[in-house]
């Protein structure tokens, strides 16, 4: 059934993503062999098949057998939220007996008839859709095939100038593999940690692996470009522009055009940019971490569980995504405290001060997060332009 329905997906001209637990990865091999996977969900839910149709409108589809209709339709009611179409597929047979109900509802069908032909029933597009910008960016992230979503938070320096080391490094070595980057790094920038150095420029797509080592990639070279304008040609010029930056204050104070190149590349992650989204949303000086947290379940849900949580706390969260429960999440201290990266309290925090998007003013945790006081420490939002 599955294997049918992602082939006539694809005979549309659709860009498909599937989702395929873990636990069923080998009972749905042919699938998760020729069609690239996703995370994104819609209220706690992961849609079977979900992507773009040929006319960049987003279709989701919640796949059945002869059983779990009244489930499926369930499902895919849900997916009404996050896509402009969604369908219930399962067999012919089967469907017909819930199909005035689904109809009713908005949804389509996919029938999977014995003969082995599949009919697709349109649906009208949905009118609620709260959730459409939060899938949408999500999507059209993965579909470039970047693997790096959600990893934006979780990049282990505070100074995000580290990032831009390994481009001049690069583009100083004739045979750019990790070890001579890193050499590269601890003798030419006085910095050790360029493992986190290298995967922070990785997340930010500055630079790539290949089979001979690492290549800068065209925003890379964009980085390359506006360093050498800004005068920083060689990875001493970059310490010393670091080193001149005071203790507590910016890059973007002192480096401004550093600053939005730097910003720009974090803005081209999708759950950054509806992060700085809901920022803007608040329309006042200072937002608690538990009012970002409260905004963003309601509005961008995923930017919450991709950019904020832990990997064992997206599946609590989206657990009390799925019953309803947000209250649950944001209005419990330590409930949230235990979904959240630590990361988020301090290393991202500091990034987003020097690029501008939290203004200099807001402060770091960098001990335990059971200590954080929210209310001591606010975000003060930055004042950008795009």
């Amino acid at each position: 059934m599955f294997d049918r329905v992602i082939d006539t997906v694809a005979e549309r001209g659709y860009d498909p993503l599937v989702h395929v637990p873990a636990a069923h990865e080998e009972r749905f091999r042919s699938v998760v062999n020729r069609y690239p996977s996703h995370q994104i969900s819609i209220r706690g839910r992961y849609p079977d098949v979900v992507g773009f149709t040929r006319t960049n409108r987003i279709f989701a589809i919640e796949v059945k057998g002869d059983s779990d209709l009244q489930k499926g339709i369930g499902q895919a009611l849900t997916y009404q939220q996050g896509s402009h179409y969604s369908y219930l597929a399962a067999e012919g047979g089967a469907i017909d007996e819930v199909a005035d109900v689904a109809a009713s509802q908005g949804l389509g069908l996919i029938r999977c008839e014995s003969s082995g032909d599949v009919a697709w029933e349109s649906p009208n597009p949905t009118s609620s859709r709260d959730l459409l910008p939060d899938v949408e960016s999500q999507l059209t992230y993965r579909l470039r095939r970047r693997e790096s979503a959600g990893k934006i938070a979780s990049m282990d320096l505070a100074q995000p100038l580290n990032f831009l080391a390994p481009v001049l490094a690069v583009a100083d070595l004739e045979t750019p593999t990790k070890d001579a980057i890193a050499d590269r790094i601890e003798d030419g920038y006085d910095f050790a940690a360029t493992t986190g150095a290298i995967n922070g420029a990785r997340v930010l797509a500055l630079v790539e692996g290949t089979e001979r080592g690492f290549r800068l990639t065209e925003q890379g070279e964009l980085a390359a470009t506006v360093l050498r304008g800004s005068g920083v040609r060689s990875l001493p010029d970059l310490e010393g522009v670091k080193a001149s930056v005071p203790r507590g204050e910016t890059v973007v104070e002192h480096y401004p055009t550093l600053a939005t190149l730097l910003r720009t590349l974090f803005l081209r992650h999708p759950e950054m940019r509806l992060f700085v989204d809901a920022l803007g949303d608040f329309r006042q000086p200072t937002v608690t971490v538990p009012e970002v947290i409260e905004h963003l379940l309601g509005n961008y849900p995923n930017v919450f569980l991709n950019l904020f949580c832990t990997q064992r706390g997206r599946e609590t969260a989206r657990e009390f995504i799925e019953r309803g429960d947000l209250a649950g999440i944001y209005a419990d201290e330590p409930t949230w405290k235990d979904l959240i990266r630590t990361n988020v309290l301090f290393n991202f925090v500091h990034q987003l001060r020097h690029v501008g998007i939290l203004a200099p003013e807001t402060s770091g945790h960098g001990r335990a997060i059971a200590t954080f006081d929210p209310d001591a420490k606010p975000w003060y939002v930055g004042r950008i332009d795009g």
